[in-house]
C-alpha cells in the first residue's frame, strides 16, 4: 500500500502553526551582526505555507536567517515569528516543531535507517514504541525498503539523501529546512525527491527549501525569496515572477549583420528596446516594449529581409528571475 503525506501525520500537539493564517513564517527588518559584519541588513520577508525557495549566492545571508528562525543567534534589531511565536523568546518552542535535511553528510554510519530514524523519533519526545513505528512508515514514504535493515555506510548518496529526508518528518513537524535535497542524486532519485517534497508542502506544510538548481526550485516551490549581502532583493509568487511584463514582448530574429542593423534600427523607431543580445551566427534576441499585436515585428523584418524565429509575450525561467533581481538591487559577490 502506498503511504501518503496525509497519512503520515499523527497526533502529536504542535503549538507552531496555530493563529499563523496565511504567512507561516515572517520577518520584520532583521538585522543581525557577527562583530562588524552585518549578516542580515533589515530583512524583511513573508513566507507561506507550501513549498518556499530559498535562494541566494554563497554569504546573501540564507544560513543567517534560519539560525535567527531558530533563535540561534541574536537579532540586532527587527522580529522573527514563526507560526505566531517570537524566535527570541519561544525559540525552544519552535525548535520542537521543526525538521532539519542538512545538505552535509549527518548519518551515524555503524547503525541502520530504522534504529537511527527512531532515535531522532525519541529525541524529539516520542516513545520508543511510537518512534520505532513511526520510523517504519517514514522510510515506507521516502521509499527506503528492505535496505533499512542495512548499516548506513553501505548506503548510496541516494539512499542516504532519503534517510535524512526521514529524520527530518519523523516528528511530523510543521515547518521543515531541506538544505540542498537533491545533492549527489541521479536524475531519476532527484525527480523522486522533488515529488517527495512536493507531496509534503501539498499537507498544509511550510517547506523552506535551499538549492542552487534554479530549474528544480521552479519545478516545485510555489514561491521564492531571494536573498543578497543580508537584504531581500525579491519575493513572491512563483508563476508571477517568471511571468515576465505584462507588456513586453521577447523575440529573436536572424540574417546577415546589415540586415539585422536596419532592422533593429527601424523597429526602434516604433516601439521601445529594452534589451538586445547577440546570441552569434547571425541571431539577436530582443526585448522590446510597444508592439503587443507583433505587426510592426513582421512588416519591418519582411521590409528589412531578416527572420523572425521567435516571438511571443515575455515568460522568464528562474535563472533569468535570479540574475535580474541582482541587476536591480545587489550583486552576486559579497
Amino acid at each position: 500500500m502506498t503511504t501518503t503525506a496525509e497519512g503520515l501525520s499523527h497526533s502529536r500537539e504542535s503549538a507552531v502553526g496555530e493563529g499563523a493564517g496565511q504567512h507561516h513564517l515572517s520577518a520584520n527588518g532583521v538585522t543581525v551582526h557577527y562583530g562588524p559584519v552585518r549578516a542580515l541588513d533589515g530583512f524583511t520577508a513573508l513566507i507561506p505555507r507550501g513549498v518556499v525557495g530559498l535562494l541566494g549566492p554563497n554569504g546573501a545571508g540564507k544560513s543567517t536567517f534560519i539560525k535567527a528562525c531558530l533563535g540561534l543567534v541574536s537579532l540586532s534589531a527587527g522580529t522573527i515569528s514563526v507560526g505566531g511565536l517570537d524566535s527570541r523568546t519561544q525559540s525552544l518552542r519552535i525548535r520542537d516543531h521543526v525538521g532539519y535535511m542538512p545538505e552535509n553528510d549527518c548519518l551515524i554510519p555503524s547503525v541502520n535507517a530504522v534504529e537511527l530514524v527512531s532515535y531522532f523519533g525519541m529525541m524529539s519526545g516520542m516513545t520508543s514504541k511510537d518512534s520505532m513505528q513511526r520510523g517504519h512508515e517514514v522510510l515506507d514514504f521516502v521509499g527506503v525498503g528492505e535496505e533499512r535493515y542495512r548499516l548506513i555506510k553501505s548506503y548510496s548518496t541516494g539512499m542516504k539523501q532519503k534517510v535524512k529526508l526521514a529524520q527530518a518528518i519523523v516528528h511530523d513537524p510543521p515547518l521543515l529546512f531541506l538544505d540542498e535535497p537533491t545533492s549527489g542524486m541521479d536524475p531519476q532519485g532527484r525527480e523522486e525527491m522533488l515529488e517527495l517534497v512536493t507531496m509534503i508542502g501539498a499537507s498544509d506544510k511550510t517547506v523552506i527549501l535551499s538549492s542552487h538548481v534554479l530549474q528544480e526550485v521552479e519545478q516545485v516551490c510555489r514561491h521564492v525569496v531571494i536573498m543578497s549581502n543580508g537584504r531581500l532583493v525579491a519575493e513572491g509568487e512563483t508563476s508571477v515572477l517568471v511571468a515576465g511584463q505584462e507588456d513586453v514582448q521577447s523575440l529573436t530574429i536572424r540574417g546577415d549583420e546589415s540586415a539585422i542593423g536596419r532592422y533593429v534600427a527601424a523597429l526602434g523607431r516604433t516601439c521601445e528596446i529594452l534589451e538586445r543580445r547577440d546570441e552569434g551566427k547571425g541571431q539577436v534576441a530582443l526585448r522590446i516594449r510597444g508592439d503587443e499585436t507583433g505587426r510592426n515585428v513582421f512588416r519591418l523584418a519582411g521590409e528589412n529581409e531578416v527572420q523572425v524565429r521567435y516571438y511571443r509575450g515575455e515568460r522568464l525561467d528562474l535563472e533569468e528571475v535570479f540574475l535580474r533581481s541582482f541587476k536591480r538591487g545587489g550583486d552576486l559577490g559579497d
